[in-house]
Formats: C-alpha cells, sequence, structure tokens
C-alpha cells in the first residue's frame, strides 16, 4: 500500500534543490532532528550540532540544527503513535520500524524529488538503496544491507584441513565438514551458534538450497519460502548440524549478548554478525582477547542452487530518515541531510571532532584514543569514503569489516516482498508462528522432517492460500 498523500515513488515533481541559500547569519532556520539513542545533553551531539551549524554557514546555509529527546519507551512502537497524535513535531525523524502506518496516513514527504535534485545523497546510493526508494519514497537510508556475514578467528581457520576446500567450494557438505573438523580440533563447545532464530544461518545456507527470496517458484506457482522443498532441505541440514553438536543446543534461547560471549570466550568457533559496524566490534573485541592473530575471517555464503547472503528486501527500506510532512522547513530540512552527505559532513559523521576524536597531523587525519566511542549519527555507509585532504591515516574500517562490506556487495540478490495488508497481519503472524514451533522442533530433532509436509498444510490453512492469489499478481 502506498501513502495516499504522496505518489508512490513516480514522482513527476521537478527535482528540489537544496544546496543554495538558507536563512541568513543571525536567523538561522532551526531544524529539529529526532534519531534513536540521540540524547540533546550528551557533550559529543552538542559538538556534533556545532560543527554542523559551522560547517553549513561557512557555505551560506544558515541553520540551527536540534536533537530532540527520543521516547523513552519502545522505539519502533512509540515513535509511530507520538507522530501519529502530533506529540512529536521533528522536521527530520528516524524511523526503525513502524514507519508504514505513519507514511499510510500521509504524514511522510515523499522524497523522490529532493534526492533528484541532490548532489551527494544520490551520489551515495548503491543499487538497493534505489530499488527500495522507488518503492517506498518516504525512508532514506545510506547505508549498506544490514546482512550477515559468517567469521572466525583466522587462527583457527588455518589450522584446519578442510578450510581450504571450504574457501574455495564453499558447498553445504564442506562446511558440514569444516564445523566437524572445529568441533574435533579446536576444543569448542559447537561450531556454529545463533540466538533465537535461524536467521544467522540463512544468511550462509539460504542459498545453497534454494531459499532464494522471501518468495520461490514451486511446481509453477510463487508460495512464499518457508513452505518450500527447499526450505525442507535447509532444516534437514539444520537437523544435522543439531544432532552431531555443531549447532549450539541453546541457540533458541541464548540472548545476542550471551551468544557473543560464547564467541569470544572460544566455545563457538563461528558467528554471523552484520557486515560493516559490526563485524568491526567482533573483530576489535576477538583481537583485544586473544591477540592480532586472532583477527577475523570473512567466510562466503554456501554454494549449491545458488550462492548469495541473505537476499536484500528492496520492497522497502526498514529503516532510515523522514520528513515530516507538516514541516516547514523541509528544504533546510533535507539540506542537513545532503550536508552529512558531503565530503567534510562525511568527515564529521565517520570519525567525529576535530580535536576530540582525531587531531589532524600534517595532512593526516589521526584518530584519538576517544575515536572508539564515536559513531555516526546520520549515514552509516563507509561506499566511497575516502578523504583526500586530510586523508585517513589508518582505514575507519578494519581489514575483516571492510571485507564483509566487499563480499556482501559481490554476491548481492535482491529480493523483491509484499507489504503484507493489515488486514492480513492475523493471518501472516498464526503461519509464523506454526513455522517457527515446526522449523524448532524439527532442527531439535522433537519432530522427524516428514512432519514439514504437515506444517505445510497447516500453513497453508492458516493464510498460505489466502496469500496465494496476492503472490502470483506481485511476481507472475
Amino acid at each position: 500500500s502506498t501513502n495516499p498523500g504522496g505518489n508512490g515513488g513516480g514522482s513527476s515533481v521537478p527535482p528540489i534543490s537544496t544546496d543554495g541559500a538558507i536563512g541568513a547569519e543571525g536567523s538561522p532556520v532551526e531544524i529539529h532532528v529526532l534519531v534513536k539513542d540521540v540524547f540533546p545533553d550528551e557533550e559529543d551531539v552538542q559538538l556534533l550540532c556545532k560543527a554542523i551549524n559551522e560547517k553549513m554557514a561557512a557555505n551560506g546555509q544558515y541553520v540551527n540544527v536540534i536533537f530532540d529527546e527520543p521516547p523513552a519507551s519502545s522505539y519502533p512502537t512509540a515513535l509511530p503513535l507520538a507522530v501519529m497524535n502530533g506529540e512529536i513535531t521533528a522536521d527530520l525523524i528516524y524511523f526503525q520500524g513502524g514507519d508504514q502506518a505513519v507514511s499510510d496516513q500521509g504524514l511522510l514527504e515523499d522524497l523522490t524529488p529532493y534526492i533528484d535534485g541532490s548532489t551527494y545523497v544520490k551520489d551515495l546510493m548503491d543499487e538497493s538503496n534505489v530499488a527500495k526508494l522507488k518503492s517506498y519514497p518516504y525512508l532514506l537510508w545510506l547505508a549498506p544491507p544490514r546482512t550477515y556475514t559468517p567469521v572466525i578467528r583466522t587462527d583457527w581457520a588455518e589450522q584446519m584441513d578442510s578450510f581450504q576446500a571450504l574457501t574455495s567450494d564453499p558447498t553445504p557438505d564442506n562446511y558440514y565438514s569444516f564445523f566437524k573438523e572445529l568441533k574435533d580440533k579446536a576444543g569448542v563447545d559447537c561450531a556454529i551458534t545463533a540466538d533465537g532464530s535461524t536467521a544467522r544461518l540463512d544468511s550462509i545456507f539460504n542459498h545453497a538450497f534454494g531459499v532464494t527470496g522471501t518468495a520461490v517458484q514451486e511446481d509453477g506457482k510463487w508460495i512464499f519460502s518457508k513452505a518450500s522443498q527447499a526450505e525442507k532441505a535447509k532444516l534437514e541440514f539444520y537437523a544435522k548440524l543439531y544432532k552431531d553438536g555443531l549447532l549450539d543446543s541453546d541457540f533458541l534461547t541464548n540472548t545476542w549478548d550471551v551468544m557473543e560471549q560464547k564467541f569470544y570466550e572460544g566455545r563457538a568457533a563461528v558467528l554471523s554478525g552484520t557486515a560493516g559496524a559490526v563485524i568491526q566490534i567482533y573483530n576489535a573485541k576477538m583481537t583485544s582477547v586473544n591477540g592480532e592473530a586472532a583477527a577475523l575471517t570473512v567466510l562466503p555464503p554456501a554454494k549449491g542452487v545458488s550462492q548469495s547472503y541473505t537476499s536484500v528486501d528492496v520492497t522497502k527500506e526498514g529503516r532510515g530518515f523522514a520528513i515530516n510532512v507538516d514541516s516547514k522547513n523541509k528544504e533546510a530540512a533535507f539540506a542537513v541531510l545532503e550536508f552529512m552527505a558531503s565530503p567534510e559532513g562525511r568527515i564529521l559523521d565517520k570519525v567525529g571532532i576535530e580535536g576530540k576524536h582525531y587531531n589532524v597531523e600534517g595532512d593526516k587525519i589521526v584518530f584519538t584514543d576517544q575515536f572508539n566511542s564515536w559513531w555516526a549519527r546520520f549515514w552509516d555507509t563507509t561506499n566511497k569514503f575516502e578523504p583526500q585532504n586530510p586523508s585517513l591515516a589508518e582505514p575507519v574500517l578494519s581489514a575483516p569489516a571492510a571485507k564483509s562490506l566487499e563480499l556482501v556487495n559481490d554476491y548481492m540478490v535482491m529480493d523483491k516482498n509484499i507489504i503484507i495488508p493489515s488486514e492480513m497481519t492475523p493471518q501472516w503472524d498464526a503461519m509464523l508462528n506454526l513455522y517457527n514451533e515446526y522449523s524448532a522442533d524439527i532442527i531439535r530433532g522433537v519432530r522427524p522432517i516428514s512432519d514439514f509436509d504437515e506444517f505445510v498444510q497447516k500453513w497453508n490453512q492458516a493464510g498460505g492460500d489466502a496469500f496465494a492469489p496476492i503472490l502470483q499478481e506481485a511476481f507472475g
């Protein structure tokens, strides 16, 4: 469903340029920004606002950026309600879910003409950003896809006889052999761990078994992949990993912090983390505990029917910045986003405040010991981030973090999903509950793999049959 107040991305509106003069010296335009976990009383946030205001003023754009206090309760739930109730009036609002209901009410601005009129924002968009914006033009998020990539300590990987075979031909069988050798030789409790679902495993194995998207074609018609024969084959493989002690027996009950602790302590050998930023953290922690030899190696996605990490859903952006349709300063608000995508804005966003998070020595940006506490409040992407003058004395991302992003890009496959109609949400929830119950039981050996066929019958009764015509229309 598209926003009745917008135009579904098929914009015929002329581009809106936001690179002209804004405000005047002494009377800047106030731009209120609301972002999860960004608090107006924090020193770094105040320094960020001051730096944006000064740097934009130097370009003849006089703004006063003010971060508003984010909601105290669950952000994805509380924020949309507060926007719809009119309690939140910020010009720029960062959503992390729940935006669909807001855009359906016509409360979010169509960003297409602003992006068409931009220089820097447009330049930083990758093909998945472009595809998402076309189908849902209300959120902008300049970041790589949030894709899990598996990593392992390099010193461990290189000690395994099966490692060479895995990297040259990463079939599920070669993954199994590698996991088995890790369990036997490295003294780990399990080869791979997870936190409450199979999502981290799926990013390695989905494509190899033919689970190539949210929907797949089977017997000439489109069905949700969760009820496919490809899914059945994959679950059978997971059940084997579980039975042989290679998959963490607590994978369903681990919280994320327990899962990560097992990885750092060497109780689990392989862990999938979000490419880029999270792999950066994993690598820093692993090397600080176990030395440089324990730097991480990024493993390839398994290869079979297809080869990719989790397909990138381009139905809509899942998070990102929106412009409030009631904002009186829309061009100025987008100008802030455009400035933060400019070379000058990106240095500020990625490496922090000069004199605190980095110093310039000669013509080099040298990080201080405060650098690791800084994080980008606007654009997470490292796409095309290669400052020239001053240049970086060392890369922002470690080699494993950079490699994870490179591999995600190399193997990227787009996934066209459907937006579940609101009146069918109860059926969809019932279907997912069935999947979660049966998949967990099959993997843990509580049910035989043959029960998958029973699951498919129940899935179709719960709503699969009702969705059939919608899927055929969307993909047929």
